[in-house]
């Protein structure tokens, strides 16, 4: 599948600094209530909640965050969290929280402040992650799925992250025994079973995500003594990819211009994602080149082949008659 096409191209690109960055989690973001004994599960008290921001530079996979000038937490009512309080505890980047405070859900946003080093401009950068209470009664019987390992894909900087499901009972109890897993894929408004994935965990790789991917799980209760035999149980999680776009740029060694029916040049396509130059050595993509003759018609080159693969392309006079476009392909 190719990535990026081009031909001959002028890129204006913009000096100003761009962000991304997400709140990770060290426990679900659902957290069940049961209203019969009070218990809940996960316990925030027993338990804490750790919430963690981390602050990148588009096409970067460097953390951030700690050179940030100023980094605050409010929760989705805009009230100020800070320092150390019965149900929370600011520290930085770090929000912990030590009660359950979920009724029966909440928002919490991080507010990062970034001096650009480059023109001393103060950026202002928010990121929020959302944690829910589902009530659950003795008879109530869930499946909840998360992604413990992050939902968000950037620039190849992990190869895989995972989704888990569990189905759980009454007061939070995971029951793993005598159930059947299936995940899906939501696909062109269809739900599409991923072949072999019949576990309770999911490995999800950047090529299944092109931008935004939801995937379900559904459980069945295969123990023929439970009060739920033969029910389905389902959840989803989504994926993200906010990879950058990669342009290709191709330079001329020796210019645009062969005259008087002599001369060569080289050229040579360059990768660029957010800015920054990549794949240098042009060993992590392929590059197919094309020609097309003065009429803009699909031609071969002056040895017959229809193609050439390579980082760099070598075109001398013979290639040219009046006029050619050279273009490539990567993949």
């Amino acid at each position: 599948m190719s990535v990026t096409t081009g031909q001959m191209t002028i890129v204006d690109y913009n000096d100003a600094l761009s962000l991304t960055g997400f709140i990770s989690a060290n426990a679900p973001r659902t957290q069940l209530y049961n209203p019969d004994t009070g218990a809940y599960n996960p316990d925030f008290a027993v338990n804490n909640m750790i919430l963690t921001a981390s602050l990148f530079k588009i096409g970067s996979a460097i953390d951030i965050i700690n050179s940030a000038k100023t980094i605050s937490w409010k929760d989705g009512a805009g009230t100020i969290l800070s320092g150390v309080t019965t149900d929370y505890t600011v520290a930085g980047e770090i929000l912990t929280i030590k009660t359950n405070v979920l009724d029966p859900n909440k928002d919490y946003i991080c507010e990062i402040v970034y001096t650009d080093p480059n023109t001393s401009l103060d950026l202002t950068f928010k990121i929020s992650i959302s944690l829910s209470k589902v009530v659950n009664g003795g008879g109530i019987v869930n499946a909840i799925a998360w992604a413990p390992t992050g939902n968000i894909f950037k620039n190849g900087d992990v190869a895989s992250l995972t989704a888990e499901c569990t189905l759980k009972r009454g007061t939070g109890v995971s029951d793993e025994t005598n159930v059947s897993y299936q995940w899906y894929a939501y696909t062109g408004g269809t739900w599409t079973a991923v072949s072999g994935a019949t576990t309770k965990t999911l490995t999800v790789i950047p090529d299944d995500v092109p931008s935004l991917k939801q995937f379900k799980c559904t459980i069945l209760d295969t123990d023929t003594a439970s009060n739920t035999y033969n029910e389905t149980f389902e959840d989803s999680v989504v994926f993200i990819d906010q990879s950058d776009p990669i342009q290709v740029v191709i330079e001329s060694s020796s210019g645009n211009i062969i005259k008087n029916g002599a001369g060569s040049t080289t050229l040579e396509a360059r990768l660029f994602r957010a800015g920054e130059e990549i794949d240098a050595v042009g060993t992590t993509y392929t590059y197919i080149w094309y020609k097309r003759d003065k009429d803009g018609a699909a031609v071969n080159f002056a040895d017959a082949s229809p193609s050439k693969v390579g980082k760099t392309l070598a075109v001398g006079d013979i290639d040219i008659d009046i006029k050619a476009t050279f273009s490539v392909e990567v993949s």
